[in-house]
């Protein structure tokens, strides 16, 4: 049976932009034919433009191009420096079957992953601090283990929605603004509403959805 892990993965790549935006949602890394790495993600907040002046500063990002967008998100796509590539973990990770399943970009690089074997996932963890990327394990669990969430959420996204919803901030009109419960909890309000939408969504797929994939 698998392991679901997740691990803070302490890597350079868009630290600096992630800064500047409420929540990055990875959707694709690929490679083209020059050898250039790119990314694919959405930057999910009410406005970009300061977002925008983090990418071109950033370090770990040789350009980017906004391709799509939406009221409250932006769909990117960014190159990635040569040496910014060589930091990307997800090769490692293919190579051994691990599976990332969730990466949260707000305050630090957050994953969740499906893992075949502790094996596997201590060469992966050895294999990134041979790149200079540091691993730091938070939780190992077995994928069907029955005291995990039955609904997805990780343990911040809990802690995130249940004490915005006993200080009111659902409420209409709320009780409680999003600095109110970023406050109690000692996170930012960009990594409060990052958690609480993300949170959100996950509850939706394993309640409303037809399909909780």
């Amino acid at each position: 049976m698998s392991l679901i892990v997740e691990f803070e993965l302490r890597t350079p790549i868009l630290r600096h932009a992630a800064d500047a935006i409420g929540e990055l949602r990875l959707e694709e890394l690929y490679g083209i034919e020059s050898g250039t790495a790119k990314l694919l993600f959405w930057a999910i907040d009410e406005e970009f433009g300061p977002f925008e002046s983090a990418l071109a500063a950033d370090p770990t990002i040789a350009e980017y191009t906004a391709l799509d967008d939406a009221p409250d998100r932006t769909l990117y796509s960014v190159a990635l420096t040569d040496a910014a590539a060589d930091k990307l973990t997800y090769p490692i990770a293919a190579e051994l079957d691990i599976a990332f399943l969730d990466i949260d970009l707000v305050d630090e690089a957050v994953v969740r992953a499906r893992v075949p074997s502790r094996d596997a996932l201590f060469t992966y963890r050895q294999r990134c601090l041979e790149k200079g990327v540091g691993v730091r394990l938070r939780r190992i669990y077995r994928e069907q283990e029955p005291d995990v969430d039955p609904y997805g959420v990780t343990d911040s996204q809990r802690e995130a929605l249940l004490a915005a919803l006993e200080d009111g901030y659902f409420e209409v009109p709320r009780d409680a603004t999003l600095s109110d419960v970023a406050a109690e909890l000692d996170i930012s309000d960009q990594a409060l509403s990052a958690r609480l939408r993300r949170g959100q969504a996950t509850l939706l797929r394993h309640t409303l959805a037809d399909d909780p994939i």
